[in-house]
């Protein structure tokens, strides 16, 4: 309120005549002049931190504290009939933000203080050095000194005072215009360096990214769990280290990437420090494809939840190729193999191969130029040759030799069950490339021991399964029969049915607080679309504009 009120002081409406008797009350002098360009920034800056007080940044307090204090001795200095009520109104709402300091709680990132600090202060320096020098050796005046040439800078540079030049020209105007302009766009620099967003990130170096690694071994139950380690993500742990979530922040939301990552018994412990650092920085918390694991506990806690979509499952000592509903699976593979293509797995941390790796990525890249859509991320892994870790990688080879396609699979409970990531052929590859890597490389897993196989997430599928009467399901199921044409569900689906999974595991989104809004159905698609919701519009319009 008190940015637009200066802002509206700012403009020149004392020029027209419907305003002329208004700002006789206020403007008897010239001085309203410099007070109209001190107001228009100051209410520029003030508008611009009400938005970060209204998300509780902390450093949008201090900043707002200041800049309150300025606008209030702006009043005193060119005082006119209504400047006491403006002033009474400003101490008011002063007082209101030191009363309520506690309410801004969201930290401040250190690193953006320090160098926002750095920033004003070497600024201010040069320019208030720049601006005492200048006016001492343009002055005409011959008592003035050093000393009356750094007040005079401090009026021109505060309060954009030009009545401090001794004597008028057009080069001395253009020097004072250009310090006035310099100093307040270092000002709105720091400031916009200070209002950076506020996240709990750790700077990830190889021990981070290794007890990440260790914790996804031993306690992710969920498909999801092994992207915790990817470079996209940001790290919540526990007070004892002994629990992680990975996670991005849209807006206000935090993101996370599955489940919550620990022991059974600790969850409890673990899902309420992270409500506590969520409300301690106001943060709303969406989960992401999570399982029936923990969905007890996140409803005890005042999540809703919401169906997203079920996995295909497949319980590798019970699967077969035997049955009518997987003989397309089966003609596919016939078909693979009466054309030669073999099966195998590289191995780049055992027996490094730069040839294979050249033929994978040129796949990937021939299949990503290919694609309708951008890549989706941060619920999807990439293939990271360059750091392998666990993730396995199954792939199709000619008679020639040449590299058809492949498949990256991540594991999860404890390396009991693998999830197929990244499944990318050639365009030319023949029919049968993907299901005889996938089948082939389910049963060598099956021979070591692996439990589980799982083919990844059919988004929106039987979301409606109940009555139908839930608003959120309506919605999912008619974006499932509407939007298929933009992100295929449907065939998404049915390439994954077509395997004929012994079992389909539901997936939920969890989120807190209620009710289910857009600003978590935002979140959900731009932290999974890199380029962006405008862009990924646009690129839509791209596509339909080519056809």
């Amino acid at each position: 309120f008190i940015g637009i009120k200066n802002f509206l002081i700012s403009l020149p409406l004392k020029y027209s005549p419907y305003f002329k008797g208004f700002y006789s009350h206020i403007d008897m002098n010239d001085t309203m002049f410099f007070q109209g360009r001190l107001s228009f920034i100051v209410s520029l800056i003030m508008i611009l931190l009400a938005y970060n007080l209204y998300k509780r940044v902390r450093s949008a307090w201090a900043a707002e504290i200041i800049v309150l204090i300025i606008s209030i001795i702006l009043q005193f200095k060119y005082f006119h009939e209504f400047a006491l009520h403006m002033i009474i109104l400003e101490s008011f709402v002063l007082l209101i933000l030191i009363f309520s300091a506690d309410d801004f709680s969201r930290p401040l990132q250190k690193q953006s203080l320090k160098k926002a600090s750095l920033y004003i202060l070497l600024s201010f320096l040069l320019l208030i050095l720049n601006a005492s020098l200048g006016l001492y050796i343009f002055s005409s005046d011959p008592q003035n000194t050093l000393s009356s040439s750094f007040i005079k800078s401090l009026n021109l540079m505060f309060f954009m005072d030009k009545t401090v030049l001794t004597r008028s020209s057009k080069i001395l105007n253009l020097y004072a215009d250009s310090l006035i302009t310099l100093y307040w766009m270092s000002i709105f620099s720091a400031i916009i360096l200070l209002l950076e967003p506020i996240t709990y990130r750790y700077f990830k170096n190889k021990s981070d990214s290794e007890h990440v690694r260790s914790l996804v071994l031993s306690h992710g139950q969920n498909p999801m769990s092994y992207l915790a380690v990817e470079d996209d993500k940001s790290y919540f742990f526990s007070e004892d280290n002994s629990a992680v979530c990975s996670y991005t922040v849209v807006g206000n939301v935090m993101v996370i990437c599955g489940d919550i990552i620990c022991d059974k018994e600790k969850s409890p412990l673990f899902l309420n420090e992270l409500i506590v650092f969520s409300k301690k920085n106001h943060y709303a918390i969406v989960f992401l494809n999570i399982t029936d694991c923990f969905l007890q506990l996140y409803q005890k806690n005042g999540f809703g939840v919401l169906k997203y979509g079920e996995d295909a499952c497949f319980k590798l000592d019970e699967y077969t190729l035997i049955g009518g509903k997987v003989a397309k699976v089966r003609a596919a593979i016939n078909h693979a193999t009466k054309a030669g293509i073999t099966i195998s797995e590289y191995r780049p941390d055992i027996y490094p191969d730069k040839k294979i790796e050249r033929d994978i990525q040129h796949i990937s890249s021939e299949w990503l130029k290919n694609k309708k859509m951008p890549e989706m991320k941060f619920m999807l892994g990439g293939i990271n040759l360059d750091s392998p870790k666990d993730r396995r990688y199954f792939y199709a080879m000619d008679i020639n030799g040449d590299i058809l396609g492949f498949v990256v699979f991540l594991p999860y409970l404890n390396k009991k069950a693998y999830l197929a990531d990244v499944t990318r052929r050639k365009n030319d590859a023949p029919q049968g490339v993907i299901e005889k890597i996938i089948y082939e490389a389910f049963m060598t897993m099956k021979d070591e021991g692996v439990i589980y196989a799982n083919m990844g997430l059919s988004p929106l599928f039987n979301v409606s399964a109940g009555d139908g009467s839930n608003l959120s399901e309506k919605i999912s199921s008619y974006i499932y029969e509407n939007l298929n044409s933009t992100y295929n569900f449907k065939s998404l689906h049915h390439s994954k049915e077509k395997y004929a999974p012994t079992c389909w595991e539901p997936r939920y989104i969890a989120y807190s607080p209620k009710p289910m809004t857009l600003k978590y159905a935002y979140a959900v698609v731009r932290s999974q679309n890199q380029i962006g919701i405008k862009k990924l519009i646009l690129f839509k319009i791209k596509q339909l504009y080519k056809k």
